[in-house]
């Protein structure tokens, strides 16, 4: 009798065991934010949460001038972009949010989507797949390429995001990316670009990472003049609040832009002379909730 009580008893914590065993483990924070510096993380706002987010790129830090550095004051002199934007979680996996640039006078808005989520155990899934799109239109009406109606200041973007956390202290993503634009500087542009981004989040401390991405065009879509978007960053992340501080060559803020209208590599040498193109920039979020259970 007591044998059969101790196997019962082993049988029902082998079952326990291999039930739990089999239980889905999905990955958090692979992004400490729906943003990585410019372009967008695999992350969505959870359901009821908003996120407001004022971005910034001040002017180019440096020039020829041996004391540009100060003379610029660190590009606080002019030739700066600040966004603002409010972005909303309808659901755990969908988002929505909307913004104005004050560059060409651009408002944007965005849908994004969280497709599959990086999984173990019962469901294995390797990377989590977000798809984004967005719309804008340029609103700048001393531009005297843009027509009275607005049609050509329209662009539009598409981006897939696949991201994967190999551990808490590493994550990676890649972010193929269609770009359209009705409204370029010469007949010979192309309207269509497509890229590859990628970007990176190694954490250094419990509530610091560092980040970088990556904007690769594929050769003959950029014109003479344009480069490549690339930045690296900080994020400080504090309760109820993201501040991501960022070194880049680009002041745009939406893909349509920091993509297709990045003018100048962070470093090159032109004429033998080392040139410099570099912005200081950060991202200030603030998360609230607006609906649905708390936190």
């Amino acid at each position: 009798m007591r044998m059969k009580k101790l196997s019962f008893f082993l049988v029902t914590i082998c079952m326990c065991t291999s039930a739990y065993s089999q239980q889905t483990t999905y990955a958090t924070e692979t992004f400490r934010d729906t943003r990585i510096i410019s372009g967008q993380s695999v992350e969505t706002s959870i359901q009821g949460q908003a996120k407001f987010i004022i971005s910034h790129r001040f002017g180019d830090i440096y020039d020829q001038n041996a004391f540009s550095i100060l003379y610029n004051f660190l590009g606080f002199n002019g030739g700066a972009n600040m966004r603002i934007g409010l972005d909303y979680g309808i659901t755990n996996w969908l988002e929505v949010g909307a913004g104005r640039s004050n560059l060409d006078k651009t408002y944007d808005a965005f849908v994004k989507m969280r497709l599959l989520r990086q999984s173990s155990g019962d469901r294995n899934m390797p990377v989590t797949l977000t798809w984004y799109s967005d719309i804008s239109v340029i609103t700048d009406t001393s531009n005297e390429l843009l027509d009275p109606y607005f049609v050509n200041g329209f662009g539009f973007s598409n981006q897939l995001l696949i991201g994967r956390k190999f551990s808490d202290g590493f994550s990676l993503q890649l972010m193929p990316t269609h770009v359209h634009r009705n409204l370029v500087d010469l007949n010979s542009d192309p309207n269509d670009l497509f890229a590859v981004g990628v970007a990176t989040k190694v954490r250094v401390a419990k509530q610091i990472d560092l980040t970088a991405e990556y904007f690769y065009t594929l050769p003959g879509q950029l014109p003479d003049g344009y480069d490549n978007c690339l930045a690296i960053g900080a994020d400080f992340i504090t309760k109820g609040h993201v501040f991501q501080i960022q070194l880049t060559n680009s002041p745009y803020l939406i893909p349509e832009h920091y993509i297709a209208k990045t003018q100048g590599n962070i470093y090159e040498q032109i004429n033998g002379k080392p040139e410099f193109n570099i912005r200081l920039g950060f991202n200030i979020t603030r998360t609230f909730k607006v609906a649905g259970r708390q936190y």
